[in-house]
């Protein structure tokens, strides 16, 4: 997902009430637990500042919910594509989230920080949610090494009727649908036009943004998903060209280096086009993978 097109998502969960109705179905089976007005939006900025993190790995969408127990700090991540470094870089997050609280706080007690990751991609996420997963320990300690575990909730699994907000409901339903292709279901079904961007979004049909702009109070889903097809089309013939480079740019690497890591082979595969043009035209110059990462970063 881009950083042209991220803001939507983050502008739609910054409305309070879709914020809180979303939790309310992850967190608590759809009870009316969390209320709009307990919620007050966090700035991300003012809790990545200085050289911790970049702008590109701030919060999507971060809520301080004033309980009437305590008080909680809930952050959305929305994600695209499966990740094996978001377990760390949730826990970053998180723990940053708490030093913040700590140079605010005139007590010894902190808000909770929970943070929920959305995966609204195609398939299933099949990344470690565990950080003991992701780490080689000693055999000898492994009885006193603590874990840390993120939520990550599949946008496709979530049951779309425990969500009381008509725009959270349509949007959870219709981007289940898309991905598993029930389109006989939009026969009828018409939603706000708050939710045609981000569901183009949540199911990368990127393409398609320009057409839902307009005047309209409402967009009809049926001929939304016709507009989602026609592109995917012409999606797919641009997907089979980039697939071919990447295909070379394996086959190159495979040549000189050898057996590529996953780790390697995952990155290359979420690489631009200039970036595989510039392995492909460097290839001489590439004799571990370190130098394959140099010209990736």
């Amino acid at each position: 997902m881009s950083m042209q097109t991220d803001h939507i998502i983050k502008d739609f969960f910054k409305d309070t009430s879709r914020f809180a109705d979303l939790m309310n179905a992850i967190l608590y089976g759809g009870q009316d637990v969390i209320k709009p007005d307990e919620l007050q939006v966090m700035d991300s900025n003012e809790i990545f500042v200085g050289n911790y993190i970049s702008k590109e790995r701030r919060r999507d969408t971060i809520m301080l919910w004033k309980g009437k127990e305590a008080q909680a700090i809930l952050a959305l991540e929305a994600q695209n594509q499966v990740d094996f470094t978001m377990v760390s870089r949730t826990l970053l997050y998180d723990a940053l989230t708490y030093n913040m609280q700590d140079k605010k706080s005139k007590n010894h007690m902190l808000p909770y920080v929970m943070s929920i990751v959305l995966f609204h991609g195609e398939g299933k996420w099949t990344a470690k949610t565990s950080l003991l997963e992701r780490v080689n320990i000693p055999e000898g300690i492994k009885h006193e090494s603590n874990d840390w575990k993120m939520n990550v909730i599949d946008i496709k699994d979530l049951d779309y009727h425990l969500l009381k907000n008509e725009d959270n409901h349509n949007v959870v339903k219709a981007v289940g649908k898309i991905w598993r292709k029930e389109k006989e279901d939009f026969k009828g079904m018409k939603v706000s036009k708050a939710a045609p961007r981000v569901i183009a979004i949540l199911t990368e049909k990127f393409d398609i943004l320009d057409l839902v702009e307009g005047d309209e109070e409402t967009v009809a889903m049926w001929s939304f998903w016709q507009d989602i097809e026609d592109s995917g089309f012409q999606k797919g013939k641009q997907e089979g060209i980039q697939e071919g480079k990447l295909g070379l740019v394996i086959s190159l690497l495979k040549n000189a280096l050898g057996k590529l890591s996953p780790e390697l082979t995952v990155r290359i595969e979420k690489s631009t086009e200039e970036e595989l043009f510039n392995i492909a035209i460097h290839i001489s110059d590439i004799h571990n993978e370190n130098d394959v990462y140099q010209m990736l970063s």
